[in-house]
């Protein structure tokens, strides 16, 4: 009782926090850009969102609402950071404010920062243990792990890892060997890097921060990025092998996902892109017409997904 109680103070104080963070930016005494005035709120919340996590992991039951919620922050924050990074490089402006991209950039790492926190609290009060590799096992589960993987992968690593392919494999546990000596490694190195940098950038703008500490974080905030984005493609993989239909619920999902962006970004370019506008009437009501039918089909993909999700977890 006493856990809920501090996750739910905890929820209360983050969103207090994010409200009295936006009315200060909102309240024009500061001549802020919306972009500056979006990151000095992040730097503000940023705090609140690992403490609520921290009170939020502490809740038996919150391991499935931290997994929800860091799957919908990766899912607004790989494209967007994405987009970040290749516009910069490109020289590519979208046909709405650059901020909004931001916005939904930082939306996201509050959810990652919250969701991370609220996972490392909960998975060290388990007792669980046993996605761990035990002392001195090692060996044995490096061959556990070869039987699990292609044999075009296994024979080059084999030797030089002192695996003895003619020990017979060990029986998986829990969790099978993949999980334990690539999966989880990659999601901890992944998460872990992208949120202490991604602290470091938020900051910036209330702390001096020396120039090549922000320098070398926003290269391994980059890097973090595309670790992540390389594990959710291998985490689809995972559920495509265990369970298709699952998998092929995932996919639609995140389909609708992207289509929801691409439904808000042919609507609004209707009548901001200059293109658009040169064109006509018909350009425009065309984008309209065709961003309103993205819309609508998405989020009824998305209601079936849930649907789906919701009768599968019953059963």
């Amino acid at each position: 009782m006493i856990a809920y109680a501090l996750a739910a103070i905890g929820l209360a104080t983050l969103g207090g926090a994010a409200l009295l963070a936006f009315t200060q930016a909102a309240s024009g005494v500061q001549p802020w850009s919306a972009g500056l005035a979006d990151n000095v709120i992040l730097a503000r919340v940023a705090p609140f969102a690992l403490a609520s996590g921290i009170a939020f992991g502490m809740v038996r039951a919150g391991r499935p609402v931290a997994l929800a919620l860091l799957g919908v922050g990766l899912l607004l924050g790989i494209p967007t950071g994405t987009y970040e990074y290749l516009g910069g490089l490109l020289d590519h402006k979208p046909p709405f404010p650059l901020h909004v991209v931001y916005r939904v950039h930082y939306i996201a790492a509050v959810l990652i920062l919250f969701a991370v926190t609220a996972l490392a609290v909960n998975v060290w009060r388990d007792a669980d243990r046993s996605f761990l590799v035990p002392r001195g096992q090692l060996r044995r589960y490096l061959r556990g792990l070869a039987g699990e993987l292609p044999p075009f992968l296994v024979r080059p690593l084999a030797g030089p890892l002192g695996i003895d392919m003619k020990a017979p494999a060990p029986p998986r546990g829990r969790y099978t060997f993949y999980e334990i000596l690539v999966s989880y490694p990659w999601w901890a190195i992944g998460l872990g890097l992208i949120t202490v940098t991604g602290l470091v950038k938020a900051l910036r703008y209330l702390y001096p921060i020396p120039g090549p500490v922000l320098f070398m974080a926003s290269t391994l905030h980059v890097a973090a990025m595309v670790i992540l984005a390389l594990k959710v493609l291998d985490q689809l993989r995972l559920t495509l092998e265990l369970d298709r239909k699952v998998a092929v619920g995932v996919l639609a999902a995140l389909w609708a996902l992207a289509s929801l962006v691409i439904a808000y970004w042919m609507v609004t370019s209707a009548f901001m892109a200059q293109t658009a506008i040169k064109e006509g009437i018909l350009a425009q009501l065309a984008l309209v017409l065709g961003g309103l039918g993205t819309l609508m089909l998405a989020l009824l993909v998305l209601r079936q997904f849930v649907v789906m999700f919701k009768s599968r977890t019953a059963g």
